[in-house]
């Protein structure tokens, strides 16, 4: 196992707390709302790596179960597994790890941006699964998984694609303006 610095724990809490903030502000607009909770799930792991990455995703997850009111729109609490929304916050794991690895090559800035719709991707999947599941197993919603599929194409990825690419940019900017200050 990894051992964490100080410097490795303070930067975990940072991201950490800055997801949390990201993620009250919502749009709504159905089961799942706009928040900026994509463009951190993938800036995080862009910035600190796969490992540290997923430990700060994972430490959101925690808090928000446990009931701080992290998860869009402030809320919290164990209940919230029964949300359609939240396979997208299982799927930031998943993403964490992927982008965490792919982005540590760092070969150009077109494979950044990939790797960032390589994230999209990873957490469509995730999600829609998820979604389709609650939906319709739990919530006892009819809705087929079509529909679903082209809900969050037409809605929500023209929106994450834009996150995608500004994640990439910041993380670029972010670790130019670090490797001139080490």
């Amino acid at each position: 196992m990894k051992r964490l610095s100080t410097k490795d724990l303070v930067q975990i809490a940072l991201l950490t707390s800055m997801l949390s903030v990201a993620s009250v502000f919502v749009i709504p607009i159905g089961p799942v709302p706009i928040t900026l909770q994509v463009f951190f799930f993938l800036l995080i792991p862009a910035l600190m790596g796969p490992f540290k990455g997923t430990l700060s995703i994972l430490l959101y997850i925690l808090l928000g179960l446990i009931g701080f009111p992290v998860f869009a729109g402030g809320s919290g609490g164990f209940q919230s597994i029964l949300s359609p929304a939240f396979g997208y916050i299982i799927g930031a794991v998943f993403v964490s790890l992927i982008v965490g690895k792919l982005y540590q090559y760092k070969t150009s800035s077109l494979y950044r941006i990939s790797t960032m719709f390589i994230g999209i991707l990873v957490l469509y999947v995730v999600g829609i699964s998820y979604q389709y599941f609650i939906m319709n197993v739990y919530l006892q919603t009819p809705i087929t998984l079509q529909t679903i599929f082209l809900t969050n194409l037409t809605t929500f990825l023209p929106i994450d694609m834009i996150k995608a690419f500004a994640a990439g940019i910041v993380c670029q900017r972010l670790e130019s303006v670090l490797m001139r200050t080490a």
